[in-house]
């Protein structure tokens, strides 16, 4: 890649960090009571999980940037959408020109993908929807036609074939190596997030091959308030670091911002407006701590 080239899209990436800051502090969230963090999902009221949502803990990446993103129209705003953020940091960063990115949902938008093939990543692109086989879109972006689930098998509905991560990357293995870890694995499965993360952690998948998780999470507006904390509780164990629990993720949230398309009308808020699908974005500890272990606590004080 040209030096031009390359100046071009950190300059682009700044001014949508810009943008997206901007429209953060115009748009702010509750601030967090920090016992919400640590609080049972069970236990958890409706406007303390849009908090929980909400958090940024943006200070636990220093640089935290946005890779591909395309305007959105018809949703009653212009917006961006499609872009996944991604932490730059020393520590934990793709290696440029020497990375590999996991891509789960395409839907015909490819920004993200060719973003990550830019940087100089192999990609691999999963979509069982867009009704097109398996091919390679470039020499550095492989699409198979599979989808993300926590089984391997048939879908019940679209009989789409089915797959969870760790099928899926043994099936890869003679491409990619089989102790390959997964820079970035990008998912925007609409629901499916539900089943595959719950199944990635009980397996160990996403503890010892994933270093960065970027995630577009999805409610129902009139979802009781016992599906979402049951989606809550999936969230907490990703990102809990207690060493006692077999569950625990230790995956730290840098990032969290609403999906401008998907306001609407909530039930479990009486009525009141809010987002039902968020842009979430997590490193694994394992592999930030692992070099810098004495800035655990000055990243993610509230787990000591």
């Amino acid at each position: 890649m040209s030096v031009r080239r390359m100046s071009w899209l950190i300059c682009t990436a700044l001014i949508f960090i810009i943008i997206v800051i901007g429209w953060q502090l115009s748009h702010h969230a509750t601030p967090l009571d920090c016992t919400v963090i640590k609080k049972p999902a069970k236990l958890i009221s409706a406007e303390e999980i849009y908090q929980y949502l909400h958090w940024t803990n943006s200070t636990s990446c220093l640089l935290a940037v946005d890779f591909g993103f395309y305007v959105v129209k018809g949703v009653g705003i212009a917006a961006p959408d499609g872009h996944k953020a991604v932490c730059l940091d020393k520590l934990i960063a793709p290696v440029y020109n020497n990375c590999l990115v996991y891509s789960f949902g395409i839907n015909n938008q490819w920004a993200f993908d060719d973003a990550m093939e830019q940087y100089g990543c192999q990609v691999y692109s999963f979509d069982p929807s867009m009704g097109v086989g398996d091919y390679d879109r470039s020499q550095h972006i492989h699409f198979y036609n599979l989808g993300l689930a926590g089984e391997d098998g048939l879908h019940p509905v679209t009989n789409w074939n089915m797959k969870t991560a760790s099928s899926i990357y043994q099936m890869l293995a003679r491409r990619h190596g089989n102790t390959t870890l997964i820079d970035v694995l990008k998912m925007d499965i609409e629901f499916s997030e539900w089943e595959a993360i719950p199944q990635m952690l009980r397996s160990g998948f996403l503890a010892n091959k994933v270093k960065q998780l970027a995630v577009e999470i999805h409610f129902n507006a009139d979802d009781p308030i016992e599906t979402f904390r049951k989606y809550t509780g999936i969230l907490q164990d990703l990102e809990s670091l207690a060493a006692s629990s077999s569950r625990a993720g230790k995956f730290v949230r840098f990032s969290s911002r609403p999906s401008p398309g998907l306001k609407r009308t909530v039930s479990i808020l009486g009525g009141e407006e809010a987002y039902i699908g968020m842009e979430l974005a997590w490193y694994n500890s394992r592999f930030y701590y692992s070099v810098d272990d004495e800035n655990k606590t000055r990243f993610f004080p509230y787990f000591k």
